[in-house]
């Protein structure tokens, strides 16, 4: 009967390597969290005089945005839809995700909420806000123009 050596460390590396592999075969936007849909990503810029977050959202009407800001969060939340296809048709390979989302960002509860602005451009949703000091409790919708 033979015996074959076995050696720990080099099966650890065996499996990191196949580990590896297996997470580089999935797209970026593929999550392991069961139920997770689509989540916008972002920027969130400042400087001395005000706030600006950027969110990428292709394919999502302005619509079916919902923007809030109350007590130091900014609340985006929404929907991008699936598209409707043809009764023959069927999906060869899908990447892209879709679904509910929400997003809360803490910022700082220094934001005059009065001054916020939205704007939706080539599916970027701009949003600015200028600090102000000594700000109070402040709770607004914002419109998407």
């Amino acid at each position: 009967m033979p015996h074959y050596k076995f050696d720990p460390m080099k099966e650890l590396e065996f499996l990191s390597q196949r580990m590896r592999k297996f997470a580089d075969e999935f797209p970026e936007t593929f999550s392991f969290e069961f139920g997770k849909g689509f989540e916008p990503k972002l920027d969130v810029i400042v400087d001395e005089n005000e706030i600006r977050l950027i969110a990428e959202l292709p394919g999502v009407a302005k619509e079916d945005l919902n923007l809030t800001y109350t007590d130091g969060v900014l609340t985006l939340s929404g929907e991008k839809k699936e598209p409707q296809l043809a009764e023959q048709a069927s999906i060869l390979r899908s990447e892209r995700s879709f679904g509910m989302f929400k997003r809360e960002i803490p910022l700082s509860k220094d934001i005059d909420a009065n001054s916020l602005t939205a704007s939706m451009n080539d599916g970027l949703l701009t949003v600015v806000m200028k600090i102000k000091r000594d700000a109070a409790r402040q709770e607004r919708s914002i419109s998407i123009s």
